[in-house]
């Protein structure tokens, strides 16, 4: 049997939510990232869309998301920057 705790949630638009869920399965625990979807009645339902992962992983994980932070948060500074800070500006007078 399955046991399982919704840690935290956030909305990802108007009719589907993110759900971060520790689950217990055949005594092995596992942490659960999954899309859910509002359906006809009201009612939040899983879809195919996530991921299951042992906890054992969960260093992995978070190695891997604090390195696409960086990578977004660089690309972000470099758009706001403009064009010139990526060397994409007019070329250089001769």
């Amino acid at each position: 049997m399955a046991d399982d705790r919704v840690i935290d949630s956030f909305k990802r638009n108007a009719t589907e939510e993110v759900r971060a869920t520790l689950r217990t399965y055949r005594g092995r625990q596992y942490m659960d990232l999954r899309i859910y979807y509002l359906d006809d009645a009201g009612e939040y339902k899983p879809t195919k869309k996530g991921i299951n992962l042992s906890v054992e992983l969960l260093g992995e994980l978070t190695r891997v998301v604090g390195n696409l932070a960086k990578a977004v948060e660089a690309e972000q500074a470099a758009a706001a920057a403009g064009p010139a800070a990526e060397g994409g500006g007019p070329p250089a007078a001769k």
